[in-house]
């Protein structure tokens, strides 16, 4: 009687399971499961928030990285700004460049017509008046009037001038003190090597070399005018040449 009285005192009492819950997990003391989740998806939970954290690390910007794109943008930005003065530089020149040889063609083709156009002065002198390597002189109709102008072409410091001389009184008189001077080709670089005016007697072929003086100016039948011209002579591309030349029809020989 003994013996059996502590055996049942000897064994622990187990309280009656509740109903859905397993004996072991009230041993245990675990959570009711129906209030905790399971460790699998804590732990997928845990790997989420880490890789969003990576992604927000990710898409932001140190400070080394700031500064170096605002240095490169800033370095594009002045390149483009001095190609851009570059380029306006360069066709302010052009212009220049095409306005002089305009002005230079138009000029020569002015001298081309009225050398063409040469003839004897209002007082019946003979038609040229004075030949130079940088002088020319000579009576044409440039007003296409019928009054012949004395006209003299020459080389100044940097130019090519032109002088106009009327005839006045009567009988016509050509006071050189009523002269006009007027600039038709600037910016001339002035050669040693090469003269503004040439002289070609009535054998000119296109081969022959220029008359050589002193001149007999009524043996002149041809004239050749040449010259360097350059909008700035201290920078490249060189000096360009232009040149020209004109028959003196009216004085032609039969």
């Amino acid at each position: 009687m003994t013996r059996i009285i502590k055996t049942l005192v000897g064994k622990p009492s187990v309280a009656p399971a509740k109903a859905g819950v397993h004996a072991s997990d009230q041993t245990s003391g675990s959570m009711d499961p129906r209030w905790s989740l399971p460790r699998t998806a804590i732990r997928g939970e845990d790997n989420t928030i880490n890789r969003n954290h990576s992604c927000v690390r990710r898409r932001g910007f140190s400070l080394i990285e700031i500064i170096f794109a605002v240095a490169v943008a800033a370095s594009i930005f002045f390149a483009i700004s001095s190609m851009s003065g570059n380029l306006v530089t360069l066709e302010n020149f052009l212009n220049q460049k095409l306005q002089s040889r305009q002005d230079v063609d138009q000029a020569f083709q002015i001298l081309t017509t009225e050398i063409r156009s040469a003839g004897p002065s209002a007082a019946g002198a003979y038609a040229i008046d004075s030949a130079g390597t940088s002088t020319f002189i000579f009576y044409s109709d440039i007003g296409k009037n019928g009054t012949f102008a004395r006209v003299r072409y020459f080389l100044g410091t940097s130019t090519i001038q032109k002088g106009v001389t009327r005839p006045a009184g009567n009988p016509p008189a050509y006071a050189t003190s009523s002269e006009i001077v007027t600039t038709v080709v600037s910016n001339v670089v002035v050669s040693t090597s090469t003269s503004l005016f040439a002289y070609y007697d009535s054998n000119y072929t296109g081969t022959q070399s220029p008359m050589s003086y002193p001149l007999n100016l009524q043996n002149i039948r041809l004239v050749n005018f040449s010259a360097y011209v350059d909008v700035n002579v201290s920078s490249s591309p060189t000096p360009e040449y232009f040149s020209g030349s004109a028959l003196m029809r009216n004085l032609r020989s039969n």
